[in-house]
């Protein structure tokens, strides 16, 4: 006959539940790690946007300072730029200025995922760019707007379509 089994000594059932509890207890130390990881990239991509709408806002600023400075470009007289080359270059400068200032700002708008902005900034840009269709019809490099992001190329083209009844601009060199 064979002796019977003894029974295992009280702490060999302790130890399994101390592995357990030593498991459980990394796992939840790692998953705190996770969290933490994922706080700080949420945190991170929120400053980042945060500074690029900074920067934005400065650009747009800009923009604006240059409208008060250069008002006769707000709503320009064509006729008197085409007759002086200096002051059409400026004028070309203002106007990719004032694109690139609204490309800037809608650009970290959207992505910011704020359509309320996001369309009040449209109008605005709808707005300033009424009074110089007539130049976006007939821009003496239109390889330009190929320089600003898809949403802004986009709605250029979009009032390029509509360009029958402008004259285009001629400058009369001296």
């Amino acid at each position: 006959m064979t002796a019977p089994a003894a029974s295992p000594p009280w702490y060999s059932r302790w130890g399994n539940i101390a592995q357990l509890c030593s498991a459980l207890v990394a796992l939840i130390g790692f998953s705190a790690v996770v969290w933490q990881i994922n706080e700080a990239r949420v945190r991170n991509t929120h400053q980042e946007l945060h500074s690029q709408l900074s920067e934005a806002r400065k650009v747009y600023m800009s923009y604006s300072e240059a409208s008060l400075t250069y008002a006769q470009f707000t709503g320009p007289d064509y006729d008197a730029l085409m007759r002086n080359h200096v002051e059409y270059l400026r004028y070309q400068n203002f106007f990719s200025h004032m694109l690139y200032a609204y490309d800037e700002v809608i650009g970290v708008i959207r992505a910011t995922g704020d359509l309320h902005a996001e369309r009040e900034w449209a109008l605005a840009l709808q707005i300033d760019l009424e009074p110089h269709q007539r130049f976006i019809c007939h821009m003496p490099d239109p390889r330009l707007i190929e320089t600003f992001r898809r949403f802004m190329r986009d709605y250029i083209d979009s009032v390029r379509k509509d360009c029958q009844s402008f004259q285009p601009l001629v400058e009369q060199r001296r």
